[in-house]
């Protein structure tokens, strides 16, 4: 029947509407309830747009809380590019011109400007930390889309000073090198940002009704370190000076308080100004104290002697033989001057530093027990301090090394070790033998500047045994009042210390350059502190003895009248008994000897040289009668096959720096004018080749006051 027909086309409609409308009512359900949330902020999302606020970088300061490395908010210029382009469509800006504008008030090129001004995102920046003067032209200039944030920029306000602890931060606020790297995450604190609600032309909305959010930054908290800034400037002063008056390549120093493994100054040269870090070469930036591996040299044997002494394989009465050569494997070592000091007790032996004695030690122990000590000693091992880069050296591996290596090793060839590793050990038997790791960071304070976090060394141990950290202590005494280390005495305070020259090492080959360094601690009954000094490739005279020692002299001296250590002993020395210290510049060996024998004094010799070319103390000073003058017999292979060396460059130097740089090349002086000036001209010239021994006549002047 035909209404039969005609209800089931309508049958089937309605249960194909009913179907559709159920699956539109389940998707809208979906959308609204179970993923309601999810695109509701999707879509807020896509209308709000972030501008990024830097949080303030937390502050370095001293051990006293003195400011190292700060930062200060600065304005930065961006787009919005989807706002000019709603404008320039209105006609209220055109963007060619808005680009010549920025240019011209930033000091920038007009394309590159234009560039940024239309890229596909919703935010990028024009020009960060801008001038005062800039900030306001471009507020000024009214923009639509181009506005103004605040970043912040770091600042060190001490310049140069602690460049290679602190080291810098980049334009985003990162740390990229230095302290500043190790820790940059508590530093850099979190960003926040400002979001603003725009609609589908990239207009801003500004109704009341519209979402904003401002997500306020958090400040990085503030870095007290173990530096002190005093201490640090008087150990840049004193390395700079040497560097200077030896004409070295470089030189580094450290100055650790022994009793808590805290740095209290590290510095390197070549250096450089983390303000500028860019305008200096990359190597400038370099941390040498701890990513630079050196052959540690004699100043090495404090680490053997110790071994030795501590595994019961010697005393310092046991008598050693030095005949002044060593033979083993079929090759021979020899000590530094070619001479031996025949029987004597190991004592004596230390402290003339006899690589004989020092090789026999090694061999002694055997390879177990001297790779056990160097693992004590973290040699060949990072030392775990908070600063990036750090390099554990070279040892070469127990199965390999020959008898031949056990030996040399023994006197600091062979082997590399960084000189943070060096302080590290001498620091451990300053306290009484207890290896801690040396560590910049002291605590870290809040904006408030309450401690949130004190830091400890994050390992501390005993390696020695006290008394064989006392021992060795008196030994290094020995160095410095009896042996090498002479220059390193600094009046009022028992020092300890060892010298150490080594030969560089090149592309895998032993070459004619050296180290000079001296490691050291003052004062020796209850060392307050540790120093390591290494003056690299010094011209002249490169022994540590005559090229480190006088900088730990000096920094030691006036750190310890700083922090008010009182003196160990009463320099004595009665008037009647003094004597002038002759002019034995230039005389052969026994020449100079008879002639400080008649003036009554004794006299030591450095190097392989025959004539003098060098000495300690200088001629004219006043030295208690019996005492011995170091003498200097070596030109560091800076004679030619004629015998003739260069002039160096006086210029500039004070009589007493002249003096020394005449000296350290084998020459003499011969002054007119004012002793209190500096060197105005010279004659031979700067460069000129003359003959070893040569006198070189220096005119001083005050220097021009402006």
């Amino acid at each position: 029947m035909p209404g039969i027909g005609l209800r089931r086309r309508i049958l089937v409609v309605f249960l194909a509407f009913s179907l559709a409308l159920a699956v539109l009512a389940g998707r809208l359900v979906t959308i609204q309830v179970v993923r309601g949330e999810a695109l509701r902020q999707k879509a807020l999302d896509m209308r709000l747009w972030q501008v990024p606020v830097q949080a303030r970088r937390g502050d370095i300061v001293d051990r006293n809380g003195r400011v190292l490395a700060t930062s200060t908010d600065v304005d930065t210029v961006y787009v919005a590019p989807a706002e000019l382009q709603a404008a320039a469509r209105k006609g209220l800006v055109d963007i060619e011109e808005a680009a010549r504008q920025l240019a011209r008030v930033l000091d920038m090129d007009p394309e590159d400007v234009y560039q940024r001004l239309t890229v596909p995102h919703a935010f990028w920046y024009v020009k960060r930390r801008v001038t005062d003067a800039e900030s306001r032209a471009v507020r000024q200039l009214d923009i639509p889309g181009v506005h103004i944030t605040q970043e912040a920029r770091r600042f060190y306000p001490k310049g140069e000073l602690a460049a290679h602890v602190l080291g810098f931060a980049g334009v985003d606020n990162q740390g990229l090198e230095g302290i500043e790297a190790y820790y940059d995450a508590k530093l850099a604190g979190k960003d926040g940002y400002i979001a603003t609600e725009y609609d589908a032309l990239g207009r801003p909305i500004r109704l009341p009704t519209v979402q904003a959010h401002y997500e306020r930054p958090v400040p990085g908290l503030t870095l007290r370190l173990t530096i002190d800034e005093t201490i640090q400037y008087i150990a840049e002063r004193e390395l700079e000076r040497a560097v200077t008056q030896h004409g070295a390549k470089g030189g580094v120093i450290v100055v650790m308080d022994p009793r808590t493994g805290g740095i209290l100054a590290l510095a390197s040269r070549p250096t450089y100004d983390p303000n500028r870090f860019a305008d200096f070469p990359r190597r400038n930036w370099r941390i040498k104290p701890v990513a630079d591996a050196f052959p540690p040299g004699s100043i090495f044997k404090v680490i053997t002697g110790a071994a030795a002494v501590d595994a019961g394989k010697v005393t310092p009465d046991t008598i050693v033989d030095d005949p002044g050569f060593l033979s083993v494997g079929g090759q021979t070592i020899t000590n530094w001057n070619q001479a031996g000091l025949g029987s004597v007790p190991f004592r004596e032996g230390f402290a003339h530093s006899s690589n004989v004695v020092f090789g026999k030690m090694a061999l002694a122990l055997g390879k177990p027990l001297f790779y056990r000590y160097l693992e004590r000693f973290h040699i060949g091992r990072l030392t775990g301090i908070d600063l990036p880069g750090e390099t554990p050296g070279i040892v070469p591996a127990m199965d390999e090394a020959s008898p031949l290596d056990l030996a040399i090793m023994g006197f600091g060839q062979t082997l590399t070790a960084t000189p943070i590793q060096m302080a590290a050990a001498v620091a451990a038997v300053a306290n009484d033998g207890v290896w801690q790791t040396p560590h910049l960071a002291q605590a870290w304070l809040d904006a408030e500047g309450h401690v949130v976090e004190e830091v400890q060394p994050a390992e501390r141990r005993q390696v020695i045994k006290p008394e064989t950290a006392r021992i060795i202590r008196e030994l290094m005494r020995g160095v410095v009042e009896q042996g090498t280390g002479r220059r390193a005495q600094v009046p009022g305070y028992e020092v300890g210390g060892k010298t150490g020259t080594a030969n560089k090492v090149e592309g895998g080959r032993v070459v004619q350059k050296y180290i000079g360094s001296f490691a050291g601690l003052v004062p020796v009954d209850d060392p307050r502190l540790v120093i390591v000094v290494s003056i690299d490739e010094p011209a002249g005279i490169y022994y540590g003895g005559y090229v480190a020692a006088p900088v730990f002299q000096a920094v030691a001296r006036d750190a310890l009248r700083y922090l008010g250590v009182p003196p160990t002993r009463e320099e004595r020395a009665e008037s009647r008994r003094l004597r002038t210290v002759p002019n034995l510049m230039n005389l052969t060996r026994d020449e100079a000897r008879d002639r400080a024998q008649a003036a009554g004094f004794q006299v030591a010799f450095e190097g392989g040289g025959p004539r003098v070319v060098g000495q300690f103390p200088a001629a004219g000073a006043q030295l208690e009668e019996g005492s011995t003058i170091i003498l200097y017999t070596e030109t560091a292979a800076r004679q030619d096959d004629e015998g003739r060396v260069t002039v160096p460059d006086l210029r500039g130097l004070t009589y007493e720096q002249a003096a020394q740089r005449l000296a350290a090349a084998g020459l003499q002086m011969q002054v007119r004018g004012d002793r209190a000036g500096v060197v105005a001209r010279q004659d031979p010239p700067a460069g000129r080749r003359v003959p070893i021994g040569s006198t070189v006549t220096v005119t001083l002047q005050e220097p021009a006051r402006r």
